[in-house]
């Protein structure tokens, strides 16, 4: 299985309107998209980062095996999801986990 992390900052925009909790819920929604509907994505979801620090959002998912990762990264849906948030968030950090225990 794959673990798949992203961590996001909200663009200054976002930040200068005061606009975070209806950007949350926007991506929230967007993600939502994703769910069940790309074969070896095993769940997705995206909150606020509660550790703090310069980041202010976590994505999580997890996905079957690296293959389903690679079919997930060009999806059309994700590709949709990407477009979307475009202009909500920046500064993207990600790391995936490969872990023994496959689903």
């Amino acid at each position: 299985m794959i673990r798949h992390i992203l961590f996001w900052k909200y663009t200054e925009k976002v930040k200068g309107e005061q606009k975070e909790k209806e950007a949350l819920e926007f991506l929230q929604n967007s993600v939502a998209t994703m769910e069940g509907k790309i074969d070896g994505l095993l769940h997705a979801e995206i909150g606020n980062n509660i550790a703090g620090g310069e980041y202010d959002l976590v994505f999580y998912a997890e996905l079957q095996n690296e293959a389903a990762l690679k079919t997930f990264q060009n999806h059309p849906l994700h590709v949709a999801h990407r477009e979307r948030c475009k202009d909500i968030v920046t500064d993207r950090l990600c790391g995936d986990l490969k872990t023994e225990k496959e689903k």
